[in-house]
């Protein structure tokens, strides 16, 4: 008997298999819900379970060959199909821009459980249909959904930190080395906010040059709004240096405030009292900006699903 090697990873689909399942999608995205559903065969997700589906040749292919082979097996051309047709039809609906329908994508990719699946990559059709996944699940399926619609994406792989991430190309004025900004997918962040395991290693770079990204597709489309992005987090870096320092503030104040409470207790001196109402009063001023402070952080925190309404706040205070 004959066994056959594929040369990269791939579905062997049974055509016999008609069975189907119903994947529900739910998620938040700028001020409301997205929600529906798509039919998907489970042939080919039956045939991404089989035994040696994802295991690399003997002989050994490239990253790129075989995170492409990943992404675009043809076995899953109707789960693409079913599900760009899906939000293709809501960014119709609702008049989103390209860069909103990249935020869309993302926002779907993010909303997927983070769950460690095993060591092997799993096919996107795996993480649609479980509804789970851990980093590279989750950022080869937002590649191949980005790749599928047009944009030029892939992956980055941070082998120290064991980690991976979507990429896309990343459109800036006076650019002249095509870029790619990262997209962290195990959790809710902006296009361009790192995670904090590759932070320490990036220096909190969030762009990264062509030829550090495995690319999956031949997609030319970028992301063009990557500078509001970086207005949005530099305003929560200023807006955490300030709470800090206010913080430190208001030790200190409570400090210098608990001493002249036990002065005052012992026995009323009038400069005492004066001190104590005047650092009473700076400590509750203290207080409430750093409530109106954890309000608009809060918002930051919250807002990478409706980005440009974020930033429209974040322009209005500065």
């Amino acid at each position: 008997m004959t066994v056959i090697q594929n040369t990269v990873p791939a579905i062997a689909a049974d055509p016999s298999d008609t069975s189907t399942t119903v994947v529900e999608i739910e998620f938040p995205f700028k001020d409301g819900i997205v929600s529906g559903e798509v039919t998907l065969h489970l042939s080919p997700y039956n045939g991404a379970k089989r035994e040696g589906a994802k295991s690399i040749p003997l002989f050994g292919c490239s990253p790129k060959q075989y995170y492409a082979a990943i992404v675009n097996d043809p076995a899953q051309d109707e789960m693409y199909a079913e599900l760009l047709g899906f939000f293709e039809g809501y960014s119709k609906e609702h008049n989103l821009t390209s860069d909103e329908y990249v935020e869309l994508l993302t926002t779907y990719v993010q909303n997927i459980p983070y769950k460690t699946v095993g060591a092997a990559v799993n096919f996107p059709i795996e993480t649609v249909i479980e509804n789970k996944g851990d980093c590279d699940d989750k950022s080869v399926l937002l590649s191949g959904l980005l790749a599928k619609s047009g944009y030029a994406a892939g992956v980055a792989v941070f082998s120290e930190a064991n980690h991976m991430t979507a990429a896309i190309k990343a459109e800036e004025a006076g650019q002249v080395i095509s870029s790619y900004i990262l997209i962290e997918t195990t959790r809710y962040a902006y296009i361009g906010e790192n995670a904090a395991v590759i932070r320490s290693r990036t220096k909190n770079r969030t762009r990264v040059r062509e030829d550090s990204v495995i690319l999956v597709g031949g997609g030319t489309a970028a992301y063009t709004v990557s500078w509001q992005v970086d207005t949005i987090l530099e305003q929560r870096d200023r807006i955490v240096e300030t709470i800090d320092s206010l913080s430190q503030e208001m030790r200190t104040l409570k400090t210098e405030i608990m001493g002249q409470e036990v002065q005052l207790a012992q026995a009323y001196d009038p400069a005492v009292y004066e001190k104590y109402e005047k650092n009473l009063t700076s400590y509750n001023e203290y207080m409430e900006t750093c409530y109106a402070y954890f309000d608009e952080l809060d918002v930051i925190n919250t807002g990478s699903y409706s980005r440009e309404e974020t930033y429209e706040m974040v322009a209005s205070m500065m």
